[in-house]
């Protein structure tokens, strides 16, 4: 809901581009987007759209048809193929019987489609085939559900909207919103209206074109927003609070236990602080509409100082909700929040991947100016809780969440990778995400953001011999994605050539300070993060030469072998507290920036023999890739090794020295 005039809602529709559209369902899809790609309208599945027309069967018969919005797409970026096309007479009959049950309906919604391979249409496919028109709209629109969950909302519906619109009370989405929207299509009051508005559910608009429901529907909405303009003004910025980032992983990390699984936590707004107290009792009193309970659950948490009491009192809260069904075999969903109001004003919300963290975090942002909006219009009265009750349980809703699948392995957790522009580092990051991790890469050199340049895959440049650019970096990566689990350090650099007698101490001073004194500064930095972390683990990037140092090499010799002992020391002070601390230790990895072609040649040579064989002198005779160490490194935190500590894993193909 935007409330400052200047920030109105806008009609998008482009003569222009609409013309490109080559078929109506092209057209259909092109003012499907527009509605999607709106927040204020439809958020995260809050939404749907149809079209009517005919097509030929394989008889070569015309048959009516509708195309309805099918599930799982994105009404903001789908085209046509984000349409499942249903036969409408077997709809219009399944809207004139009396009962239904939910299982039934979607049964007989999919024995209507034309391909039996489609996609489920959309719950509301009987509802759009009611409406006696071939272009439908429908939308959760912020403004109109904002004035709705307001106290005495529906006689603010009815004086705003007048004889333009029907306001209907709220009935459960599905068969009894299907038999609900017929009543109201066969009255006389329908040929008079524009809109029909469902009392903390949405809006449907309809027209003969595309360009008319669609401009009925911004019309609609943009009124209720106008009138909140009028009524309320802009609502005052809360300053985003310079919250703890130890108290953001310490939180995180709680919820993840009573969620039994690793949560991602992402900041989700903020409150003024003379707002909490207010917006926090009107969270308890239903949420924006129906759908939001699926991704946000009832109310939030309400979190003081102590983490661990505000998510007890949730729990409790929350299974009481639960307990006082009449519904037999309820079987309930963790107790955890979905989002909760930390005591500086800070607000974030919580989820199992990314994506969901994503929609909690936008639901949320959306409830927060809904509710603050509704506290200067004299309260909020959303739904009760038996009919939120009954769609957060609802086995249609139920569905959705289970049809996501098995998550990854590491889905949830937080990975950070030091030295993560190329090479080893880069490998170890991508091997991370492609388990469902969540990656933040560090390195001084900026060519990292190039490769780590998205939400949930991202780079950051620092300078990690600097504890003060570490601690900045540590705590960017905990305020975006609420904590750490996984520490990989990485970082290290090779000089190569000099005896102990002819090094020069900027070689011998670097090295240490890059291979050695960088990973006790990113390791005590990343200490009180990962102690809230979710099955914690460390990674240290050593080397061959720990065990098997070579002539010319005694500055990186060393450096490794101080790492080496420095993993071991932390094993033992860091098992106590469940972290675990290991090191893998990679030989004649070539595949790097540090290995030239020129570089390969010169070793070659030095040792008679090809390029090929140079790459492959271990006892396996294969050549080590980054990728192979980055196997290694991922086995150590995916939970392959939950009991292993203090370890040494050689990935070097075998070599005679250190065996």
């Amino acid at each position: 809901m935007r409330t400052p005039k200047e920030d109105a809602m806008q009609n998008m529709w482009d003569e222009q581009e609409a013309s490109q559209a080559a078929s109506a369902l092209d057209l259909r899809a092109y003012s499907s987007r527009l509605i999607g790609r709106d927040p204020a309208m439809v958020l995260h599945g809050g939404g749907n759209t149809s079209l009517k027309g005919s097509v030929a069967d394989a008889f070569g018969v015309i048959q009516p048809v509708i195309w309805v919005k099918a599930s799982g797409f994105d009404l903001g970026k789908m085209g046509r193929e984000g349409f499942t096309a249903l036969s409408l007479p077997p709809l219009l009959a399944l809207a004139e019987l009396e009962t239904l049950s939910d299982p039934d309906m979607v049964n007989e919604v999919k024995r209507a489609r034309l391909d039996a391979g489609a996609a489920a249409a959309s719950i509301e496919a009987i509802v759009h085939a009611l409406v006696p028109f071939d272009y439908v709209d429908h939308s959760h629109a912020d403004g109109v559900l904002t004035i709705s969950n307001s106290l005495n909302g529906s006689a603010r519906l009815h004086e705003i909207y007048s004889n333009r619109a029907m306001i209907l009370p709220y009935v459960k989405p599905g068969f009894d919103l299907a038999r609900q929207m017929r009543a109201a299509i066969l009255s006389p009051e329908f040929a008079a209206i524009d809109a029909i508005i469902l009392e903390h559910h949405g809006v449907f608009t309809w027209g003969q074109t595309a360009r008319e429901s669609y401009d009925r529907m911004v019309e609609v909405c943009a009124q209720a927003e106008d009138w909140l303009a009028t009524q309320v003004g802009a609502l005052p910025t809360a300053s985003t609070p310079a919250t703890d980032p130890v108290a953001i992983a310490s939180l995180r990390g709680a919820v993840s236990r009573l969620a039994g699984r690793a949560m991602l936590s992402l900041p989700a707004g903020s409150l003024p602080l003379d707002e909490i107290a207010s917006v926090a009792d009107l969270s308890r009193h239903g949420t924006l509409t129906p759908e939001h309970v699926i991704h946000n659950k009832p109310f939030p948490a309400i979190v003081d100082r102590d983490p661990e009491v505000g998510l007890a009192r949730f729990a409790a809260d929350y299974q009481a909700y639960v307990a006082r069904s009449t519904v037999p075999g309820l079987i309930p969903l963790p107790p955890h929040p979905h989002w909760a109001i930390l005591a500086d004003g800070a607000v974030r919300s919580y989820g199992p991947t990314l994506a969901r963290a994503k929609v909690s975090a936008d639901v949320t942002v959306a409830t927060l100016r809904a509710l603050r909006t509704a506290a200067r219009l004299g309260g909020w009265q959303g739904l009760s809780e038996d009919d939120l009750r009954d769609l957060e349980y609802w086995e249609l809703e139920q569905a959705k969440l289970k049809s996501q699948g098995t998550p990854p392995p590491l889905a949830g957790k937080i990975a950070v990778v030091s030295g993560a522009a190329a090479g080893i580092g880069k490998a170890c990051a991508e091997a991370l995400r492609g388990r469902g991790a969540v990656v933040v890469g560090l390195d001084v050199n900026a060519s990292v953001i190039d490769h780590m340049n998205r939400s949930g895959y991202e780079g950051i440049v620092a300078e990690l011999t600097s504890e003060t650019e570490i601690a900045a970096a540590l705590a960017r990566v905990v305020a975006s994605y609420g904590g750490l689990d996984i520490l990989v350090s990485n970082v290290g650099i090779f000089r190569t050539g000099a005896a102990v007698e002819l090094m020069s101490d900027d070689v011998w001073d670097q090295t240490l300070a890059v291979n050695l004194t960088s990973h006790r500064k990113l390791l005590k930095q990343a200490i009180p993060f990962l102690r809230h972390g979710m099955a914690p683990s460390v990674v240290f990037i050593g080397s061959r030469n720990v065990a098997a140092p070579g002539a010319g090499a005694a500055a990186y010799s060393v450096s490794k072998a101080g790492l080496t002992q420095l993993m071991r020391v932390a094993a033992l002070e860091l098992a106590v507290e469940g972290i675990t601390v290991n090191a893998v230790h990679p030989d004649a990895v070539f595949d790097t920036q540090l290995w030239t072609p020129e570089a390969l040649e010169t070793s070659a040579r030095r040792y008679g023999v090809t390029v090929a064989e140079y790459k492959s002198r271990n006892l396996m005779r294969a050549e080590v890739t980054s990728s192979d160490v980055a196997r290694a490194v991922t086995a150590l935190v995916d939970g392959t090794f939950p009991r292993t500590t203090g370890a040494q894993i050689p990935v070097d193909g075998g070599n005679d020295r250190v065996i």
